[in-house]
């Protein structure tokens, strides 16, 4: 007896990410990075988007994901650098 039968469902697929909405929540925080004269984000928030980034624009196609990190990767360095 395999596992989804003791349970008597069948696993049901994780939903997938709407491309429309990773793109507006992407475009939202590089809009609040590009336009911030300091750091806006917290240590935490810094560590969070730096970690959930990557793996939440792989839902975009290649070229926009490369723009997208490209401009985060370039507006992370522009706001640590001016703390430092």
């Amino acid at each position: 007896m395999s596992q989804p039968d003791l349970f008597g469902a069948t696993p049901q697929p994780l939903p997938q990410p709407d491309p429309a909405a990773v793109r507006v929540r992407m475009q939202a925080l590089l809009r609040t990075l590009r336009e911030a004269d300091a750091m806006p984000l917290t240590d935490k928030e810094l560590r969070f988007w730096r970690t959930v980034a990557p793996p939440t624009t792989r839902w975009l196609d290649p070229d926009e994901r490369a723009a997208i990190l490209s401009e985060f990767d370039a507006q992370i360095e522009r706001l640590t650098s001016r703390a430092a």
